[in-house]
């Protein structure tokens, strides 16, 4: 990977006081994200989404993640939406930006490989990632625009390979 592709060298595109909720799951992509998010000038504020009681797990993984990264992680209960047949991706968006709006916060973010692009009218799409083989972008497809408006997918220009590079480097 070349350095002209790593975060800080020439896209921080946000204000120092804009803060982010990123959705974590413990996963890599998700640490990566929150630190390419810190480089980019945002003050990052992590949320777990639980669907269901089997998902303690995750709210564990995440939690430990979160302490790594030396961020606050809260968890989001989401389990009415999952039983009222919302699929888990647009419940845990919906969760994650209900959450922002209550904390003032403008911006959510998850480490999915897609991008997020906004429109000279103002309409914002999604787009595969930079590795089609990695591609998410369909799942995030159908999104509402409240949603799509304020999402930022910070790993949608990058490779599978750049992020394992990048949470060396990060040391995540």
């Amino acid at each position: 990977m070349s350095d002209t592709f790593l975060p800080g060298s020439g896209f921080d595109t946000y204000e120092q006081q804009d803060k982010v909720l990123v959705g974590l799951g413990g996963g890599t992509a998700a640490k990566v994200a929150v630190r390419i998010l810190q480089q980019q000038g945002f003050a990052v504020v992590g949320a777990v989404v639980k669907l269901s009681a089997e998902e303690e797990p995750l709210v564990q993984s995440a939690k430990e993640a979160a302490k790594a990264l030396g961020i606050e992680c809260a968890t989001l209960n989401a389990e009415a939406l999952a039983a009222q047949g919302v699929p888990p991706v647009d419940a845990r968006l919906s969760a994650l930006l209900t959450a922002a709006d209550k904390l003032g916060i403008q911006y959510i973010a998850t480490g999915h490989f897609a991008q997020v692009e906004t429109g000279a009218d103002g309409i914002s799409h999604i787009y595969p990632p930079e590795d089609p083989a990695q591609d998410e972008s369909d799942a995030l497809a159908a999104l509402p625009q409240d949603i799509l408006a304020r999402l930022i997918l910070p790993l949608g220009s990058f490779t599978p390979e750049d992020v394992q590079e990048m949470a060396a480097d990060f040391n995540v």
